[in-house]
């Protein structure tokens, strides 16, 4: 009985035996023939593979280069559009400054009418024309923005005449800040039979007083035109007109 067991067991290691020595035959022989394909190959085999590898490589650079030139020229068309948008946003941040929808500060001068100053508001709208001559940039009147659509004007209550810019009352001291050339806006308001010279009859002399750093706010509404459109002009004929028969 032992017998007989002992020898199924060695028949059946040599089984498992031969089996693997056949699987590492055919493995050995597949991984031998694929390293000695290339040294089987004819000569214009090799050639030709090394042909096709070859175009196959001037082929990828080409791609990398044309892909090399597409990135540059997008990185280019992208500064490009960095810089007009920048350049846009300069000229919009200079057109909201002369618009008066962004607050500014500079220095300049600043004029202060006490409660007592015998004032119309003509004489307010002959100082500020008088500071936008002398090269103000920006002007508030009591904190109100003038531009070029503000108005002054008045209004009575109680027999009391108060001055109003675009309909809001300045209360005294009344205090007009511009933004410009210190120097040049006190000799625009004191030249000889000038403006301050003028009030100077009615007893009322404003304090000016040059300042290092003036704030003026914005407009508390930007203005909205109804009718007001860009104007574009005609076309041209281009087709000239025809000439006169002299004969």
């Amino acid at each position: 009985m032992k017998r007989s067991q002992g020898f199924t067991l060695c028949l059946s290691l040599t089984a498992v035996l031969i089996c693997l020595g056949v699987l590492l035959s055919v493995q050995f022989k597949s991984m031998d023939t694929k390293e000695r394909s290339l040294y089987v190959q004819r000569p214009e085999n090799l050639i030709a593979m090394i042909r096709d590898l070859t175009d196959k490589r001037q082929k990828l650079n080409l791609e990398v280069n044309d892909l090399s030139r597409q990135l540059i020229t997008h990185q280019d068309d992208t500064q490009d559009d960095q810089a007009l948008f920048q350049s846009l946003s300069a000229e919009l941040n200079k057109l909201d400054i002369v618009n008066g929808s962004k607050p500014v500060r500079g220095p300049g001068l600043e004029i202060t009418f006490q409660p007592y100053s015998s004032l119309f508001y003509g004489d307010i709208s002959k100082v500020v024309n008088e500071l936008w001559a002398a090269g103000a940039e920006a002007i508030a009147i009591g904190g109100q923005r003038i531009t070029a659509d503000a108005y002054i004007f008045y209004e009575k209550e109680n027999d009391a005449v108060h001055i109003t810019v675009n309909n809001i009352r300045i209360p005294y001291p009344l205090i007009i800040n511009a933004i410009g050339n210190a120097n040049n806006l006190e000799k625009g308001l004191t030249l000889p039979g000038g403006i301050i010279d003028n009030l100077a009859y009615f007893k009322t002399y404003p304090r000016l007083e040059k300042k290092e750093d003036l704030e003026i706010p914005a407009v508390s509404s930007v203005p909205y035109f109804y009718f007001m459109k860009e104007y574009v002009p005609p076309a041209t004929d281009p087709t000239p007109a025809p000439s006169a028969d002299k004969s």
